[in-house]
């Protein structure tokens, strides 16, 4: 039982990102369960972890959180250094993973495992070709020796389509033996461990972990015998095969130019082809942004229509006032609550063009930085194309039904976008585009061609 003593006194910091994969190999036990400074050279391979808004001290105990507020691990600090933590880690809950968990063996519980003789590691970070499958098969069939597949997935990152790509292409893949493993591996992937001799190094130290005793190389550099835990070779393959050109990859998924031989069996082309979506069948979002009664919520919704009459992707309309009667029901009009709102609408149009839909937004959306940030959510998973609807104050003013730039004028609606609050004009919109005088059709032909030169959706 944890002493409360404990509990009261230990300081608190959340991971994210690589830092959750890096501890993930730690508490596996592939790495030493020890953060390091990072001008020391002792354990090996021993993660650094910066935490710049936690005062530590040596005896200090601090617990790591991951995003959901779980502590996952706790560090008892051995050194005083400002900014890092050093010391061992000790497992409190640890990770509850729910994802490829036929995969998922400790290193202890897959080093047991293998048959006798050789274990070759196989390790790529790009997809394999058959090329080099059929390389390692046949040579490890003439040595003996069974092949372990590395693959790697970040641990804590979003469920998408593309992060288990990896996965995905590996088990499509026919061309092994059926003694042969794919051994699923936490890895970084936000900041990627290099190829140098370090990264190698890392490699096989993690690859001797599971139970591997030699490991093969489709990239990076060679060691020095005995510079590593297990020895190192590069594959015996023609170095333009060692890699899918992206190039092939394009010409295959848009103009139905068949991959070559080498490259890949039916299987895995197969998962290839739903993994390189073209734009025109990928996710997607388009935000209009711009002052009130600039037009943008018409424009948006007839576009919706344009787009459902002429797409197989389904698309929804994040028009403003639903938006702000549902899903930002209780916000204000403040600065940060408007912030809040346009960051609601971008998370939502984060999943459906991450799971290959279309969504139309039209919030006022004055801020830069916050449509900075909806455009990082949106590109992480598709396509993100900014319309700024571009219509002078003056014509907005003219159109206000409501008559709340009247109000506005009068000091009685407080920050109003245009009049009392700034409105950050779009420096990297894709499309710009002014109402006036103009039919809602001819507006809704300058949004779908823009949609089409940039490869979004297909000609009419």
């Amino acid at each position: 039982m944890t002493d409360q003593r404990d509990e009261a006194r230990a300081a608190q910091h959340t991971l994210h990102g690589d830092d959750l994969s890096w501890l993930h190999l730690m508490l596996e036990g592939t790495l030493p369960a020890e953060y390091r400074l990072p001008d020391e050279s002792t354990p090996p391979f021993a993660p650094t972890l910066r935490v710049p808004d936690v005062q530590l001290k040596a005896g200090d105990l601090l617990d790591l959180l991951d995003p959901e507020g779980v502590a996952l691990a706790r560090i008892a600090i051995s050194v005083s250094a400002e900014g890092w933590a050093a010391g061992p880690v000790t497992e409190r809950t640890g990770f509850s993973i729910v994802d490829h968990l036929a995969l998922r063996r400790s290193p202890a519980a897959t080093a047991v495992s293998w048959p006798a003789g050789p274990v070759w590691a196989l390790w790529a970070d790009a997809p394999v070709p058959f090329a080099v499958r059929e390389a390692v098969r046949n040579s490890a069939r003439a040595a003996g020796a069974t092949v372990a597949e590395i693959v790697t997935l970040a641990t804590g990152r979003e469920t998408s389509r593309l992060a288990n790509a990896p996965v995905r292409l590996a088990t499509a893949a026919s061309t092994r033996d059926e003694q042969d493993q794919i051994v699923l591996v936490p890895w970084p992937d936000g900041d990627p461990v290099s190829w140098d001799a370090e990264g190698v190094r890392l490699r096989a130290y993690v690859a001797a972990a599971y139970g591997a005793t030699e490991l093969l190389l489709v990239a990076g550099v060679s060691l020095k015998p005995g510079d590593g835990a297990i020895p190192v070779r590069h594959l015996d393959v023609q170095p333009d095969r060692v890699a899918i050109p992206d190039e092939l990859l394009d010409l295959w998924v848009t103009e139905g130019v068949p991959l070559p031989d080498w490259a890949a069996e039916p299987s895995v082309a197969a998962e290839l082809q739903l993994l390189h979506r073209p734009g025109t069948r990928s996710g997607l979002t388009v935000l209009l942004s711009g002052l009130s009664g600039s037009g943008k919520s018409t424009v948006a919704r007839a576009l919706a229509v344009r787009l459902m009459e002429h797409e197989s992707r389904s698309v929804s309309l994040l028009d403003g006032d639903a938006v702000r009667h549902h899903l930002s029901k209780g916000l204000g009009f403040s600065r940060p609550d408007r912030i809040t709102n346009v960051l609601r609408i971008g998370f939502v149009a984060a999943e459906i063009t991450k799971a290959g839909g279309v969504a139309v937004c039209c919030p006022i959306a004055p801020y830069d930085q916050t449509r900075k940030q909806v455009r990082a959510m949106i590109e992480e998973h598709g396509t993100f194309v900014l319309v700024h609807v571009a219509t002078p104050l003056e014509e907005c003013e003219r159109r206000d039904r409501k008559g709340l730039y009247a109000k506005a004028r009068r000091g009685e609606i407080p920050e109003f976008t245009g009049i009392s609050d700034p409105y950050d004009v779009p420096k990297d919109a894709e499309v710009v585009l002014d109402t006036t005088g103009r039919t809602i059709d001819s507006c809704v032909d300058d949004v779908y061609d823009a949609l089409v030169r940039i490869g979004a959706v297909t000609p009419r």
